[in-house]
């Protein structure tokens, strides 16, 4: 009996030693909405926090003051995030403040195309009306005490990258003025973008390129202003994005952290040594999830990130491309995976 306490004592002071030495690393989840969310919904965000014990929860959507308070009793800080689908002030997102592309329709990105979305349409960093809308709810959230920001999909107008981006009259307006041209060009533009780029003429190209040009740099306007705006009502304030493996383009660098998913071909400790050091040469913080189900892969990140005492997201609540569920790995594996 004795030696089967001792067994059982040595068992536990290992798996606690365990949980320290990764919460070194910092152990975060993500849920983007509360769950459950209904009574058929085999989910839940409180029942992983209390038998994971994270250190931390991002990348989650406002929904009420209560779940907030949830997260503070147990000692959690939290991200807030918000995305390019604010809605009006009628709770829609209505036309006048959204992407309208080259034939004049509201843009929907991709892959939420077949999404049961109630607001599927994104603002245009050029319009001044969406910017007041995106700033205000910003605030809103900041008012909630998050210690960061988390901004879903935050390349705006360069999602259209290929089709030369938005061409509401804002967009319009600014780029003819910005480089003094005439009002035909967007006539010549708007031609040039219906042909598929291999047909398109040496000028084509160019103009094209411009245009993409202009909406990139726009997108690195409205960020850098609306961050700006936001640390004066909240010095703290910390901003985060989804920088898709790792990448740190002009606009990411607006941000001081990334949560990116990263491609499974990436998890190998040559490519992750890189993304980190480029994060760290930055000053820039750096989570990383995986589009998979594979638990073996999963277990990869892991085991590097605790290996190199870097925070880590484990793999629940993932978004799979192409599923029509999200993924949720259960709690027995995701501690498997922290413990072993």
């Amino acid at each position: 009996m004795r030696t089967k306490a001792c067994a059982i004592l040595i068992a536990f002071w290992l798996t606690c030693n365990l949980f320290a030495s990764a919460q070194t690393s910092q152990i975060v989840i993500s849920s983007r909405w509360f769950h459950p969310r209904d009574s058929s919904d085999p989910e839940s965000t409180l029942a992983v926090i209390d038998s994971i014990k994270p250190g931390r929860i991002d990348w989650i959507y406002y929904e009420n003051d209560n779940i907030l308070e949830e997260y503070r009793s147990r000692g959690l800080e939290f991200s807030l995030a918000i995305n390019p689908q604010i809605a009006d002030s009628s709770g829609f997102t209505t036309k006048k403040h959204r992407i309208l592309d080259y034939k004049g329709e509201t843009f929907v990105a991709p892959w939420m195309r077949k999404w049961k979305n109630k607001n599927p349409y994104w603002g245009c960093v050029n319009n001044p009306g969406f910017y007041s809308l995106f700033l205000e709810r910003t605030l809103f959230l900041a008012s909630k005490g998050p210690y960061a920001i988390m901004v879903d999909d935050a390349l705006f107008n360069v999602q259209l990258k290929g089709r030369g981006g938005c061409f509401c009259q804002f967009c319009t307006n600014k780029f003819l003025s910005l480089f003094q041209l005439n009002s035909t060009v967007i006539d010549h533009l708007t031609k040039a973008v219906r042909k598929n780029s291999k047909d398109r003429t040496s000028t084509e190209r160019s103009l094209v390129k411009r245009y993409e040009d202009f909406q990139f740099s726009s997108v690195v306007t409205f960020l850098s202003k609306w961050k700006k705006d936001v640390r004066e009502h909240n010095p703290r304030m910390r901003f985060l994005t989804n920088n898709y493996n790792g990448s740190w383009n002009e606009i990411y660098k607006v941000f001081d952290g990334g949560i990116a998913e990263l491609d499974s071909s990436k998890v190998t400790d040559e490519t992750l040594d890189l993304l980190y050091a480029t994060a760290d040469s930055m000053g820039k913080s750096q989570l990383f999830s995986i589009a998979t189900t594979s638990q073996k892969t999963h277990s990869r990140l892991v085991k590097y990130n605790l290996k190199h005492q870097r925070s880590l997201l484990l793999p629940w609540d993932i978004f799979i491309p192409g599923e029509p569920k999200r993924y949720y790995m259960g709690v027995s594996e995701m501690k498997s995976m922290v413990t072993q």
